[in-house]
């Protein structure tokens, strides 16, 4: 048994009560188990102490924490049994406690393979002082550690702990921590420092290898370099002899044309001199001709002037009068509608007087009927009261005697019939009045529905008036806004153009100069064309080659090119001396060239680009073509374009810089320091336009075009006056009829609220007026029964009476005279109310028809006075339609007599043109002729320019051309070629041309070394064919001429560097070769543990996991991760380096996948499965090879602190399964768990328990083996 008991004292809970404390002996599989607070961990503390673990990892902040504290003594029972409930003290409290120890010491008994104890001790004290015993003796920690080492107990990586809640860390650390543990427990850690060092090392070594190897080959290549330069610069000085001597010859040839050509120009001058005599006179006549048809045409077109401006007024003034006929045409329009209108509205008020005239006729005959009616009625009555029977004054007395005996009897009975007959009355009354006002409801109801009916239709024939009118309307608005858009597109159009063209006059105005400077430049721009049509060198004036960066620079850049701005760039002087001879004999007046191959252009000096804010070179503000740039550096020089006025002075006064400075406004401070300003009459900066004008000139015809098109576009029609006339009425129309229509809508509502509101009065009535008739019955009835009863008692008083007047009761009396009385009232009462409600009614219609009349007044008012408004102004209509007729025949009659002023120019104009090709045919004539000498002079001048130019080369560069007599010494170095063209040719005065007169310097050359056949058939374009040959070869060759002297120098330079490299490369390879011996090591010890851990970790968890469930258990595996892997290198040798994989360098992920899950990552898996694949890696990592050579030897015990807490009965049986199966004599467990489930698998129990009496932790021990089966 690896660890085989503990021995403490005085540590943490476990007091020095009776001498110190022995905990054991452990099996191979013990349990320690207790209660909470026992100190269980604390035992887990102390193997971790005595194994050399650091106090921060025991659970204390510093080492005298881990020394037994006692408790405190306390003054009385109560505050003795706080103090044992309590327990520990804190070191915050004053004093110490009972038992408190001033050291601790732990030892532990190790038994190792060869059964031979080893004793590990370990003391502190509560200063903090520790002692390390080995076998009893006082050792330092360095031997303490390497004794545990020895053992396979690596403190540093705690291979053999497993602390209280970190063992689902162990699952969870990062691949480079989990690796960093496999380098630990493995050993290959320890190799870290002299792997570093040595890489360090062999990449110094390496790298001064390379440096030295790259040198030697470097210099290698330089003496090869030498020695091809050698060569190279004997071949150059022999073409450079040869290039030499066929310039001399070509020069001597070209002199030879030279002076040829000048003979033959001279002889052709002569002849031609004798034709110009007479062409001249011809073209005198011609133009005399031309200008008096030129007169006649300028006084025929002032007169067509005239006629047009006469037309113009004329219309203007006929357009000023036709607004006005269009205002009165709409006055009437609208006079017209309103006259129609109140015409339909007065024959619809005339027939609604009608009726209601009818109407009112109609009742009051109704009403004289119902008053005869009446009278005779009234006179029936009287009549027949005089009919009936009258009693006798005895009869009568009688009657009234019976009468009040009779009314003593039956009291009660008469007394309720007169109470029912006064209710009967009431009911009687309730019931007509309820009658009577439903039968006015039915009648007011019928009379609303058929006023309904009327309406409605009434509504409809309005809604569909309104309809008629505005789409009337729509289509009139449409109509406008169609042709008001037209009108406005075409005016927008027209405005734009006419803003266009007058742009584009004022552009050429800007860009124009006077008559006669346009006809200069207008020459010399065709005369430009010309040029650059025969001679292919000819680029263009500068004007035309560059821009300036911005508009505001073209004043300045017009003054800093001054002269030059007109200037003709051309490639080759040869090419400017032929247009000058091409110009002069054509008579295209002067200009200046700008050859580019022989102008001298000064350095740019950079100083002035950023000299001044402000201020900036003139060649930087303006741009060009780069094949023309050193044209324009030329022209331009160093001047300064100045913003300011004040940086001019700045530059050139306060700084003193000989420089020409120009503002924007065109003042310039020479480089002498004066000043020159104003503006000039000429306008130079809008040459910048002229090459624009044509375009300009275009553009404006396109424009008048374009307007003269717009102007047929306008739409022709009705004007916008009657479109607005027209839209005017149908608006008031159609607001006349939509007022009526709302009306129309209003009384429609109204109707049919009024409906509603009967009918709920006809509905309310209706219930009311049955219950009243019901009760009026009732009572009716009641009054019968009573009745009856007193008739009786009256029919015996009675009896005696009314047999002798004959009657069969005295009711019989009574009623015929109630009944008479009963009908005269009710007459009476009919008659009344009918007379009463005619007489209403003919009221109200009377009232109708006086406003039906009132109206029909006010009407034909209306109508009166708008047939007058409609008179006056067909009145002013007719007189302004006169005065449009008179204006209109003016104007047309104005046409007419231009018409004919124009047939009158065009017939002028044809004339002019007739004369004026005349004129120009002779002119032609002449012209050709005069051209054809200026050509052959211009020729003769060109070749003496030409013949200049080759005397000033070769003394330029030396050449040495064979003289008969002179000197080129005697040549000017400059030709002032703007001197020579300003010179006008002189005539005779018969008209001829002299013959140009040229100087030769007083030069004469040999041209005895031309030999026949060259002066014959030669051609200086074959001598440049040959330099060009040479010369290119020339300029492809960059010959060093020290390329010898340096040779010597860098062979003994190379011996040296070879020396050098040799050393640096015996270096390196001893650096490589101890740099791959310390990582072969380092990757075999680390590869050694990993493939041990890699080859179980998945047996070890399909063990941990498999069950009924899943016989096969779970999947576990290590992965490298992104391990790092040499690349193969090259010695010096161009041997191959061999290098091993590293995976140290990289990461190591742990892999598990719970049985019947999903793969997922650690991160996600559940505590319980985190604590089983932890153990799984850590028994995997203490598991020995069983069968064959163990590769990698674990920690001799494993040490586990409550690593079940997460963990069901289930899984707690398998790990306790699994560490019954796999403990031994080499592979010891120790386990502190609370699960009987596991320690009941143990072969051992440790228990710990806390001992109040001496507030210490106590333990007891029992061997479970002798309960093994």
């Amino acid at each position: 048994m690896p660890l085989v008991r503990i021995e403490l004292c005085d540590f943490k809970s476990y007091r020095q009560a009776m001498g110190h404390q022995t905990i054991g002996p452990f099996k191979n599989f013990t349990s320690i188990i207790g209660p909470n607070g026992a100190g269980k961990s604390n035992l887990m503390d102390a193997i971790s102490f005595v194994l050399g673990v650091k106090s921060a990892q025991l659970r204390s902040s510093q080492l005298k924490d881990l020394v037994y504290r006692g408790r405190r003594l306390a003054r009385t029972d109560d505050e003795d049994e706080g103090s044992e409930a309590g327990g520990i003290q804190d070191d915050d409290e004053e004093g110490e406690g009972e038992g408190t120890a001033k050291k601790a010491w732990v030892l532990a008994v190790y038994s190792d393979a060869n059964n031979v104890e080893h004793k590990f001790q370990r003391t502190i004290s509560t200063a903090g002082a520790s002692e390390y015993r080995l076998n009893e003796r006082v050792v330092t920690y360095s031997a303490y550690n390497m004794a545990l080492i020895q053992q396979n107990i690596l403190v540093k990586a705690k291979n053999f702990l497993v602390f209280q809640g970190d063992v689902e860390q162990v699952a969870s650390q990062s691949p480079l921590a989990l690796t960093r543990l496999i380098e630990q427990i493995s050993g290959s850690l320890e190799l870290a420092a002299e792997y570093d060092k040595a890489k360090e090392a062999q990449e110094r070594a390496t790298e001064n290898a390379t440096f030295n190897f790259t040198k030697r080959r470097g210099i290698a290549g330089e003496i090869k370099q030498y020695k091809e330069q050698k060569g190279e610069a004997e071949r150059f000085e022999s073409l450079c002899s040869e290039k030499d001597d066929l310039i001399l010859r070509r020069h001597v040839f070209k002199l030879f044309q030279i002076e040829e050509s000048i003979e033959d120009n001279s002889k052709n001058i002569v002849n031609k001199n004798e034709e110009l005599v007479g062409l001249r006179e011809e073209q005198r006549v011609h133009d005399k001709a031309l200008e008096t048809a030129r007169a006649e045409q300028a006084k025929v077109r002032s007169s067509v002037m005239q006629k047009e401006k006469s037309i113009k007024k004329a219309e203007k003034s006929l357009d000023g009068k036709r607004p006005d006929l269009v205002a009165i045409e709409a006055q009437i329009t609208h006079s017209t509608r309103k006259i129609n209108h109140a015409i339909k509205t007065r024959e619809e008020v005339a027939r609604n007087e009608h009726k209601l005239r009818e109407r009112v006729e109609s009742l009051e005959k109704e009403l004289a009927t119902v008053r005869k009616a009446a009278d005779k009625a009234q006179e029936e009555q009287r009549k027949a009261a005089q009919d009936n029977m009258s009693l006798s004054e005895d009869s009568l007395e009688e009657y009234r005697k019976l009468k009040a005996s009779a009314s003593v009897l039956a009291v009660d009975e008469r007394q309720s019939i007169e109470r029912l007959s006064r209710d009967e009355k009431a009911s009687g009354r309730t019931v007509s009045q309820l009658g009577d006002r439903d039968t006015a409801l039915l009648e007011k109801k019928h009379a609303r529905n058929e006023e309904l009916e009327s309406q409605t239709e009434k509504q409809a024939e309005l809604e569909e008036r309104l309809s008629s009118h505005q789409a009337d309307l729509a289509k009139a608005r449409q109509d406008l806004n169609h042709q008001q858009s037209e009108k406005t597109r075409i005016s927008k159009l027209e405005a734009e153009a006419d803003e266009k063209l007058q742009g584009v006059y004022q552009q050429l105005l800007q860009a124009g100069v006077d008559r006669n400077e346009s006809e200069r430049e207008l020459r010399l721009k065709e005369t430009l064309t010309s040029l650059q049509g025969i001679f292919p060198g000819v680029r263009g004036r500068v004007v035309d080659l560059c821009k300036p960066i911005a508009r505001k620079y073209e004043t300045a850049m017009s003054v800093v090119l001054g002269r030059n701005i007109d200037a003709i760039v051309v490639d080759e002087e040869k090419t400017a001396i032929d247009c000058i001879e091409y110009m002069r004999n054509q008579r295209a007046g002067q200009a200046t060239f700008i050859p580019l191959d022989t102008i001298q252009v000064k350095p740019i000096n950079d100083k002035f680009r950023s000299f001044a804010k402000g201020a900036r070179l003139a060649v930087d503000v303006i741009v060009s073509e780069g094949a023309v740039e050193r044209a324009i550096h030329h022209a331009c020089g160093n001047a300064i374009v100045c913003d300011t006025m004040e940086i001019a002075r700045y530059v050139c006064y306060e700084k003193g810089q000989e420089v020409k400075a120009v503002t924007l406004e065109g003042t310039v401070i020479h480089k002498s320091g004066l000043i020159t300003g104003g503006r000039s009459t000429h306008h130079t900066s809008k040459k910048w336009d002229e090459k624009d004008v044509q375009g300009l000139m275009r553009v404006r015809d396109n424009l008048k075009a374009q307007l003269r098109e717009l102007a047929k576009q306008k739409p022709r029609g009705q004007t916008d006056e009657n479109f607005i006339a027209e839209i005017s009425r149908l608006e008031s129309a159609s607001t006349v009829i939509r007022d009526d229509l709302s009306a129309c809508k209003l009384r429609i509502t109204g109707l049919k609220e009024e409906m509603k509101h009967i009918e709920k009065e006809i509905k309310q009535i209706s219930p009311e007026l049955q219950k009243t008739r019901r009760s009026h019955a009732a009572c009716l009835k009641k009054i019968a029964e009573l009745t009856t009863i007193v008739n009786a008692a009256e029919d015996g008083v009675f009896k005696v009476f009314c047999e002798r007047i004959n009657i069969a009761h005295i009711r019989e009396y009574e009623e015929r005279q109630l009944k008479l009385a009963q009908e005269e009232s009710k007459a009476r009462l009919q008659f009344e109310a009918q007379l009463a409600r005619l007489g209403h009614q003919v009221a109200f219609e009377q009232d109708g028809l006086t406003a039906a009349v009132g109206r029909l007044s006010h009407l034909e008012t209306t109508i009166t006075a708008e047939q007058a408004n409609v008179a006056k102004h067909e009145n002013q209509k007719s007189a302004l339609t006169e005065e449009l007729t008179a204006s209109e025949d003016a104007v047309e009659q104005l046409r007419t007599e231009l018409a004919e002023i124009q047939e009158t120019l065009e017939e002028k104009n044809r004339k002019v043109e007739a004369v004026k090709k005349t004129a120009t045919k002779a002119g032609k004539v002449l012209d050709l002729a005069l051209k054809e000498i200026a050509t052959w002079n211009d020729e003769i001048e060109k070749l003496a320019l030409e013949r200049s130019s080759i005397y000033r080369k070769c003394r330029l560069e030396e050449i040495q051309l064979p003289l008969l007599q002179g000197n080129l010494k005697n040549v000017p170095m400059e030709e002032n070629l703007r001197e020579e063209v300003a010179m006008d040719i002189d005539e005779n005065e018969d008209g001829t041309q002299q013959i140009k007169t040229v100087q030769d310097h007083g030069i004469e050359v040999d041209f005895e070394s031309l030999d026949d056949e060259t002066r014959e058939n030669g051609s200086v374009a074959d001598f440049d064919k040959e330099i060009v040959k040479i010369n290119t070869e020339i300029e492809r060759m960059a010959p060093n001429l020290k390329a010898i002297e340096r040779l010597d120098d860098v062979e003994a330079k190379l011996a040296e560097t070879e020396r050098e490299a040799e050393k640096a490369r015996k270096d390196s390879k001893t650096a490589r070769d101890e740099f791959q011996e310390v990582k072969r090591k380092r990757c075999e010890i680390f590869n050694k543990a990993y493939n041990h851990i890699s080859d179980r970790i998945d047996q070890v968890y399909k063990d941990l996991t498999k069950g009924k469930a899943s016989p096969m258990g779970g999947v576990a595996y290590l992965s490298l991760e992104d391990s790092e892997v040499c690349i193969d290198q090259l010695d010096t040798d161009g041997v191959v380096l061999n290098n091993f994989q590293e995976p140290y360098n990289g990461g190591i992920k742990y892999h598990a996948m719970p049985p019947m899950k999903r793969f997922r990552d650690m991160e996600q898996l559940s505590g319980g499965e985190k604590t089983v694949a932890a153990l799984a890696l850590l028994f995997a990592i203490h598991r020995r090879v069983v069968t064959g050579t163990a590769h990698y030897q674990p920690a001799p015990f494993f040490v586990l602190d409550e690593v079940d807490a997460a963990l069901d009965n289930t899984n707690v049986a398998k790990i306790a399964n699994y560490i019954r199966t796999h403990a031994s004599e080499a592979f010891q467990f120790i386990v502190i768990s609370l699960k009987g489930s596991l320690y009941e698998r143990g072969h051992s129990l440790v228990g710990i328990y806390r001992d109040q009496d001496v507030n210490s932790s106590r333990t007891l021990t029992l061997d479970l083996t002798q309960y093994d089966e």
